[in-house]
């Protein structure tokens, strides 16, 4: 496939590849790609900075209303994107444990801990795990702004982020 333009954007950090066929290819958040160092290599595992997001609920019908055209690809999962780096498989599952400012954990996320890179979505709510312990209202809604901290455990290795959440306008947090 011929590719006729590459561009990183320069808001969003996303790499943009423009296809000779009229397609579109969209990479989501480059940046834990460039912070990849050989001293990265070398440690079992690693969690990259998460970017700052806001949070907004997706306004239902619209993405319906293409006709009988499909001229669209996959929107990237609402919230925030964690990408971590193993080094070798051990047996050990990625574990990454998002907490409040406060330190009172929102949202636990595991993935097979498969060497390369890999990428988990949390999309603003608690867990289930989470909800069952510490209660809650409606698991539909989004957590309140603020700053969140994720943890990455995996084996031994644990490594932190701090990333900062806005929700729009108008909506109403848990």
């Amino acid at each position: 496939m011929r590719v006729d333009d590459i561009q990183i954007h320069p808001r969003t950090s996303d790499l943009v590849i423009a296809t000779h066929g009229r397609s579109l290819a969209i990479l989501d958040d480059t940046i834990p790609f460039r912070e990849f160092t050989p001293e990265i290599a070398s440690k079992p595992a690693q969690l990259f900075s998460v970017r700052s997001l806001t949070g907004a609920y997706l306004q239902p019908g619209f993405v319906d209303a293409n006709g009988k055209g499909r001229y669209r690809g996959q929107n990237p999962a609402e919230g925030a994107l964690f990408t971590v780096w193993v080094r070798e498989f051990t047996g050990d599952e990625i574990k990454i444990v998002v907490t409040k400012s406060t330190g009172q954990p929102v949202a636990n996320l595991k993935a097979p801990g498969t060497p390369g890179f890999t990428r988990l979505n949390w999309d603003l709510r608690p867990t289930k795990d989470v909800i069952a312990e510490y209660g809650g209202d409606d698991p539909k809604r989004l957590l309140p702004s603020g700053d969140y901290t994720a943890e990455l455990t995996f084996g031994p290795t644990k490594v932190k982020q701090t990333f900062h959440v806005d929700l729009a306008e108008g909506i109403t947090p848990r």
